[in-house]
């Protein structure tokens, strides 16, 4: 049976984490000695640590001191939204880490073709900007914040970052607003992935709008498992979800979350956690009644002229070209824009909100 081991901090103290670690890893059965290990933060851009947008680089430092003390050879890496991963590790603090302990960087920029038997999506070929099978494990260290389209950003999630920076825009373009479509692709990229742990960095987590401009808040958790379905799935009902989101959703339907052990702050919860004003569109209706609907009813990426800096980050990651600039400003084509909301998610200024 998988187990989630869950612990509760009130501050990042790297060295009371790589105790909880070392514990943790004894708990799940994590055997990790001598190998190269790559690790996978949630590296979105160079912000830093208070607004709670990447894993921490305390986070970071405790998996890594465990690690290094296992004579593990460490590697890390992302691909971020829009800047290079030397600049958004550098932004981020976690290149204090890195330079500190002479940990190496890999910049996700290579194209590898990834094929997935039997997968979950219609889809069998994935464009990955790494190849977790050049190491002997992948650690896989997601933040718990909110996600504009998929409600959370979780474990499963998180291991989106191996899709090459190009090809992250086509899978949006693919999925239009499918949700569970979505869901899906997301699913066969985690499973193609396969990290041999997931470790949640909610210490500091962030709610409302997601997720890069939303309320970094103090929510007080870490939690680990060799199953990033089941973590996923704990951390939904923890913070009291009524219903499971789309990666749960599809996870349930194919048998990929079986019965699994909590261990450590079971009762853990959060009362007021607010999740993004997103709407649920997959309903079960004609897709031409859908679309009109959709139309009608889903929130639409808006901007904030107050707040625009006019850098263009937008329209570069817009994966429907439905931006383009006008009196200097970004303007929105809502006949072609798919509610994916990477423009809102990639904004360095947090000018566009749903």
């Amino acid at each position: 049976m998988e187990r989630v081991v869950t612990g509760t901090f009130s501050a990042y103290d790297p060295k009371v984490l790589q105790e909880f670690l070392e514990k943790g890893f004894e708990s799940i059965g994590l055997s990790l000695s001598h190998c190269k290990v790559l690790l996978k933060p949630n590296l979105v851009m160079g912000k830093s640590p208070q607004r709670a947008v990447n894993t921490h680089p305390d986070v970071v430092r405790a998996v890594a001191a465990a690690l290094l003390d296992r004579s593990c050879d460490i590697y890390i890496g992302d691909s971020p939204g829009y800047e290079s991963t030397e600049k958004a590790l550098r932004g981020s603090g976690i290149m204090d880490v890195v330079e500190g302990m002479r940990l190496k960087v890999v910049p996700f920029d290579r194209l590898i073709t990834k094929r997935q038997q039997s997968g979950v999506s219609p889809y069998r070929l994935f464009t990955f900007g790494q190849d977790p099978g050049a190491y002997d494990a992948i650690v896989n260290l997601p933040k718990l914040k909110t996600h504009g389209m998929m409600g959370l950003t979780l474990g499963v999630k998180n291991t989106f970052g191996f899709i090459h920076s190009l090809e992250k825009a086509r899978w949006h373009l693919r999925a239009g607003q499918d949700r569970m479509l979505f869901a899906s692709i997301l699913i066969d990229i985690h499973r193609l992935v396969g990290p041999v742990v997931t470790i949640l960095d909610g210490i500091i987590g962030m709610d409302r709008e997601g997720p890069s401009n939303g309320r970094a808040r103090e929510i007080g958790l870490i939690a680990m498992s060799r199953d990033a379905f089941a973590l996923d799935h704990y951390v939904e009902g923890a913070l009291g979800l009524a219903t499971p989101l789309p990666i749960t959703v599809k996870a349930l339907e194919h048998g990929l979350i079986e019965e699994y052990d909590v261990c450590g702050h079971s009762a853990w919860s959060v009362a007021d956690f607010e999740m993004p004003k997103s709407v649920d569109t997959d309903w079960a209706l004609p897709s031409f009644v859908k679309s009109i609907l959709r139309n009608l009813f889903v929130r639409k990426p808006r901007l904030d002229p107050e707040k625009c800096k006019s850098c263009g980050v937008c329209l570069k990651v817009c994966p429907t070209g439905s931006l383009v600039f006008f009196d200097r400003r970004p303007a929105f084509d809502y006949r072609r824009c798919i509610r994916c909301y990477c423009c809102q998610e990639m904004c360095p200024e947090g000018a566009i909100r749903t």
